[in-house]
């Protein structure tokens, strides 16, 4: 029999619940469902478990009693990978591992915010759609403070809505600054002597200064947007959710880890009666698509991409950062089972594109799992 293996790179914690049946932010089940319809047959594994030269792997493959079971396997010629890829020596494994003709998507997930900020910048028709961002600097702040009446300081890579900063103009050079202090807000008040807190914001290496979008607001608190954005499989970018995060009350937060809310956005968009549902929702797949295709251009095999997307009272989309391991669970926690599922099975449609496009150059493989 011949077998048509996709290999999933997953996490120490995915991996060591696989057999306990608690896999975290992976469901395992829409892999294998989506699998089963394409013949194909998911596999679950770490990077170290995967090495150039190797013919064969250990995975977890599902039995027939709904198991899954450590199984030796070819090697697998396209893998999704679920992990971030932080270190020399993983870049350098995925290199070599492409070397030898396999496929690797979403290879390098971990970029900062002010890297994707230059990318977006250079393409002149998202330019109203994303938001100044400068390095952390006392410089750049003063130049940020002159320019705009609310700024967020945040760290430049992921921080899951800790250690952030926002600063708002009261009245000519005063201003307020709030910050979350567990479940406190703190708000300090100042004009020419910036907070300590402030000053150590600026101090941090990789902290960013960005203009703050003037968020609409659901029920008295803003929320922001989820949108995954993904290979389909026709290889081509396709919006497959959209959900939002709405702050706990009392703060500016959105982040889930922080306390928020998620709702479908339809839901939320009935307390706006002033916006246009069926706009809104054409607006944003527009941005999402045109952000998706622009950071293609400079950053490699990416197919699976968590986008937050804030929406201004007007209803205008604007891009706030990017995402390279969208974990999907917001669409859990809104009741969006359909486009949980969606974006599971999504990226392994996409690996069946690409198992078809380039069969030619991959070997049939059949051996006896």
């Amino acid at each position: 029999m011949t077998y048509r293996y996709v290999g999933i790179i997953v996490g120490p914690s995915v991996y060591k619940g696989i057999k306990l049946g608690k896999t975290y932010y992976e469901n395992l089940i829409f892999y294998e469902k989506i699998g089963k319809s394409l013949n194909i047959v998911p596999c679950y594994f770490q990077l170290k478990d995967i090495n150039p030269g190797m013919q064969n792997i250990k995975a977890y493959l599902k039995q027939s009693d709904n198991s899954y079971k450590l199984t030796t396997i070819p090697k697998p010629q396209i893998i999704h990978n679920r992990i971030f890829t932080n270190n020399i020596e993983e870049k350098n494994k995925i290199k070599l591992l492409q070397n030898e003709g396999i496929l690797i998507f979403n290879e390098d997930n971990r970029y900062t915010k002010l890297a994707i900020h230059k990318i977006l910048i250079k393409n002149p028709d998202l330019l109203p759609f994303v938001p100044e961002t400068v390095k952390a600097s006392k410089g750049n702040l003063r130049y940020m403070m002159k320019k705009y009446n609310e700024l967020i300081i945040k760290p430049n890579s992921s921080s899951l809505g800790v250690n952030i900063l926002k600063l708002k103009r009261i009245k000519n050079e005063n201003w307020e600054l709030k910050y979350h202090n567990r479940n406190l807000l703190i708000k300090e008040h100042f004009s020419n002597k910036w907070p300590v807190m402030l000053e150590d914001a600026l101090t941090a290496h990789q902290n960013i200064i960005q203009k703050r979008i003037e968020l609409s607001l659901y029920k008295g608190s803003p929320f922001d947007l989820r949108v995954s954005v993904q290979k389909n499989g026709s290889g081509e970018w396709q919006v497959t959710g959209i959900v939002c995060k709405v702050a706990k009350k009392g703060k500016f937060i959105t982040n889930v880890a922080q306390g928020g809310s998620c709702f479908p956005l339809e839901e939320i968009l009935r307390e706006l009666p002033h916006l246009d549902i069926l706009q809104v929702y054409k607006d944003i797949e527009l941005l999402s698509l045109s952000v998706a295709q622009q950071i293609e251009g400079e950053v490699s095999n990416i197919a699976d991409l968590g986008l937050d997307i804030g929406i201004t009272n007007e209803g205008v989309p604007m891009f706030i950062e990017c995402n390279g391991r969208d974990l999907r669970v917001t669409f859990r926690k809104a009741n969006l089972l359909k486009e949980w599922e969606a974006t599971h099975s999504t990226p392994i449609k996409f690996a069946n594109f690409l198992l078809e496009k380039f069969k030619h150059n991959f070997k049939q493989i059949d051996d006896g799992h």
